[in-house]
């Protein structure tokens, strides 16, 4: 009796081992299963991801069209406006004199003419200023200490109201020559964005390197705004300033950073590393 036992038990064993086969087979098809609709959601997902990143890119390419566009009608205005006038005054001038020499009336065109040496200085004096901004011609040949002390010299000279508190602990050999314009556009615009919107009478900017840091940063005690408002307008509504100051922050393989809370002012900082 024993022996039979024995021999029926091996015979079960092969049914045994064929059910638990199909077990292992059933929780490993459940498992591939969850690994697919897992990888189908992570595709899904990356899928949205690179969508979005598109839409950005494209807004993001409409607004730095927008900047050029408006860049361009600046420059144009103040060809116009200023240096054109300027331009038709001395011809004005010009045509005077000829007249007057004509005449024969020499002493009346001798001042006619001193008049318009004084009008050539100014129409220099305004082709220099159209010039400094495109670029600033002492970024190249004094660097950027040099043309950062003639903006702040230029800007008191203009804006009375609005001090400015500078902390400049850098020097010339502590910024990368190709960073030198990115630092001077991303400073003219905060200061713009302040005079424009802030309602400040104090700005504080500070440029220091700290070690292979470098950190800028514009403060004011302004007005102040809500990011958070400012995140959920549409493409339009953003400030083109900001946008740009982004940018350049973003292409200079800088950090840029930006706080503001009502009634309490705006700080703006970029970062650089050079580990």
């Amino acid at each position: 009796m024993h022996a039979d036992f024995t021999d029926s038990s091996k015979e079960q064993c092969p049914l045994a081992s064929n059910i638990i086969s199909l077990k292992d087979a059933g929780q490993a098809l459940c498992a591939v299963c969850a690994t697919t609709a897992e990888q189908a959601g992570e595709t899904a997902a990356i899928g949205e991801a690179a969508c979005a990143s598109q839409n950005e890119l494209r807004r993001l390419s409409a607004q730095i069209l927008t900047i050029q566009e408006n860049e361009r009608h600046r420059i144009a205005t103040d060809l116009h406006d200023g240096l054109g006038q300027s331009l038709t005054l001395i011809r004005l001038g010009l045509e005077e004199c000829s007249n007057l020499l004509a005449a024969h009336a020499f002493g009346e065109a001798e001042a006619s003419l001193e008049h318009l040496r004084g009008s050539v200085k100014d129409a220099f004096s305004e082709l220099r200023r159209i010039a400094m901004d495109l670029r600033p011609s002492t970024l190249d040949d004094l660097g950027i200490l040099a043309t950062l002390s003639w903006f702040f010299r230029e800007f008191e000279n203009s804006c009375h109201s609005i001090k400015i508190e500078k902390c400049l602990l850098i020097q010339e050999c502590d910024i990368p020559v190709p960073l030198k314009i990115t630092i001077f556009r991303i400073l003219q615009e905060a200061i713009c964005n302040t005079v424009k919107h802030a309602k400040a009478d104090h700005i504080k900017v500070s440029l220091v390197k700290d070690s292979d840091v470098l950190l800028l940063s514009i403060e004011d005690n302004g007005a102040g705004f809500n990011p958070a408002v400012l995140v959920c307008n549409s493409p339009q509504d953003r400030g083109l300033g900001l946008v740009s100051m982004k940018e350049r922050a973003k292409f200079s393989e800088g950090e840029f950073k930006l706080e503001s809370t009502l009634g309490q002012g705006t700080r703006i900082s970029v970062c650089w590393s050079f580990a």
